[in-house]
């Protein structure tokens, strides 16, 4: 989206519809994530550097199509994966 909004309730009225559709994936991610996690016999299967790495580099390099902040964006999904991986750690302390 190039075409700047005029006004702060049009911004944020943009990013309601965004949030709409970006929760499902969301939810969706979260079930894979938890599918994941059942597949999982050791703690130490949780974090798995190899494929954060993978996942941040392909982000950053897939994010210079645009002109976007692309630190910006793999420090987003570096946050993610870390609310993932205290979840699953959590999890898979209860059971």
């Amino acid at each position: 989206m190039k075409k700047k909004l005029s006004s702060l309730k049009k911004v944020r009225s943009e990013i309601d519809k965004l949030d709409d559709k970006i929760l499902p994936l969301m939810i969706k991610r979260s079930r894979l994530v938890e599918n994941a996690l059942e597949l999982k016999k050791l703690k130490s299967q949780i974090r798995d550097p190899k494929r954060i790495k993978i996942i941040l580099d392909k982000i950053e390099r897939n994010s210079e199509k645009y002109d976007v902040n692309k630190k910006l964006l793999r420090q987003i999904w570096k946050s993610m994966i870390e609310c993932y991986i205290d979840y699953e750690k959590k999890i898979f302390d209860k059971r």
